[in-house]
């Protein structure tokens, strides 16, 4: 035990920045299945199986983008072809209709509409995605808690009458990306489409509007970014006093563009972490209580409930190209990992003539699901709910490790079984969370960024050997 309490306060004292923990496993890890060995009706029946209590998260995935984000890699493709965007919406409500003896089988507790840029549909789409969504589950709008989508500052001020009728059909969040408040930083990110006055006026659309919930995000590590800078932002952003606000480390990856520039490396500087410390004082000392390692909210108005309630467990059904679903059985996509305007040709077929499968994922063991808990939901966990889930075949490895983030100061012990992160658990929380990873995951995860780096010639020459693609470094990773 000595030796891991040792190598997490070697973690700390380093200042290792490991990427953000919202998955696990993560998609990096997701194989090929075997062809029809799994439909989704059987895996959502033996999910249902799993849950006491059974409730669902829906998320809708939109992969347009007018521009491709420096620093991205989730599953986007460029265009602005409305035709397109006619057939995609189409595709979505018959994935929608086809899922719909899953919805109905629990009570829904929030939608999500991700991206991409969802914001680019026009309020048709939106208004046939929402009708479609009531066909299914007619009170959808009593029972669901949050209405969310992912918007840019310059879509909203490029249609601010188009907001406004989402929030007349039921919005109560939506997502502006904003990264920074300095010009420079903007550019560098690849959004010089949404300048500061754009973002600002775009915040002033969503408070006129009267959005319960608006949240924003900055990012920490943009090439050229100083102390100085990312204080200004920080201090701009608790200003503007959006609801909800995140702030990343930036983490590159070799499938982003980032990766290809030779301004950047695949994991960043410990004295980020600086950086992480300021912005929490700022925005506590303005009113917000920490909800994640990365996000702030106002109480009783902001906050991502989705993310909590998946970090909880509650299952997930993602619908759309690219969307992932989280069940207690088989974490899947009915596709690959690699966005191509191709592959939305072939889902949107699929979808229409409702062949869509299962094709890439994860198949869940018991020890899996309890690794999955811990790696997500250490903020508040109550160790007893993992007995059911395959706690007991690791039960002396997360004792070790519980007991070396307790000797750190990372973790509270409250009564017999339930865990709490302290405020220093939150600032190490994507440490502590790599140390709870299976071998096996470690190496999908590996081998899969390794594998793209090889591949990206460009990078192979600005970066040599990669170094910290993913998680932590040492002898338990290397060995």
């Amino acid at each position: 035990m000595n030796n891991l309490r040792n190598e997490l306060a070697q973690y700390i004292e380093q200042g290792v920045i490991p990427p953000y923990q919202y998955s696990y496993p993560p998609r990096s890890t997701y194989r090929p299945l075997d062809e029809g060995a799994w439909d989704a009706r059987e895996v959502w029946a033996r999910d249902l199986s799993n849950h006491q209590v059974p409730e669902l998260n829906l998320y809708l995935h939109v992969p347009f983008c007018r521009y491709k984000c420096g620093f991205c890699n989730l599953y986007t493709v460029i265009s602005t072809d409305q035709e397109l965007y006619d057939a995609y919406t189409d595709a979505l409500c018959a994935q929608i209709r086809d899922h719909a003896e899953v919805i109905q089988a629990r009570r829904l507790r929030t939608v999500y509409i991700g991206g991409g840029t969802p914001s680019l549909l026009g309020t048709r789409h939106f208004e046939k995605i929402f009708d479609t969504l009531g066909s299914v589950y007619p009170n959808w709008r009593s029972t669901v808690e949050e209405v969310a989508v992912e918007a840019t500052p310059d879509s909203i001020v490029a249609d601010p009458e188009g907001f406004g009728r989402l929030l007349q059909l039921g919005l109560t969040r939506a997502n502006i990306g904003i990264q920074s408040l300095v010009p420079q930083e903007i550019r560098e990110a690849g959004r010089g489409q949404a300048g500061e006055d754009t973002i600002r006026r775009a915040v002033g659309i969503a408070h006129e509007r009267g959005l319960p919930d608006l949240s924003t995000d900055l990012i920490m590590g943009f090439a050229g970014q100083t102390p100085e800078s990312w204080r200004h932002s920080v201090d701009e952003l608790a200003k503007l006093a959006p609801t909800t606000v995140s702030t990343y480390f930036l983490t590159v990856r070799p499938d982003a563009w980032f990766s290809r520039t030779g301004s950047y490396q695949y994991m960043w500087k410990p004295e980020l972490y600086e950086r992480y410390d300021y912005a929490r004082e700022v925005f506590t000392a303005h009113g917000y209580v920490q909800e994640g390692s990365v996000r702030y909210k106002k109480p009783g108005r902001g906050g991502y409930v989705q993310k909590v309630l998946t970090f909880h467990g509650v299952p997930l059904l993602g619908l759309g190209v690219g969307a992932r679903s989280y069940t207690s059985v088989l974490d899947y996509m009915t596709g690959s990992v690699k966005p191509s305007l191709t592959e939305v040709a072939q889902y949107i077929d699929q979808a229409k003539a409702h062949t869509l499968r299962p094709t890439t994922g994860f198949v869940l063991t018991p020890e899996e699901r309890a690794r999955k808990r811990l790696v997500l939901d250490t903020f508040d966990l109550d160790l007893a709910e993992l007995d059911r889930s395959g706690l007991d075949a690791i039960a002396d490895e997360v004792a070790a490790v519980l007991d070396a983030a307790e000797s750190n100061g990372l973790v509270h012990r409250v009564g017999p079984g339930r865990i709490q992160l302290t405020p220093k658990g939150f600032k190490y929380r994507d440490v502590l969370s790599w140390m709870f990873y299976s071998g096996r995951v470690k190496h999908l995860d590996r081998e899969y960024y390794e594998g793209l780096h090889e591949v990206n010639a460009r990078a192979r020459r600005n970066m040599g050997t990669p170094v910290r693609i993913t998680g932590i470094t040492g002898a338990r990773e290397t060995a």
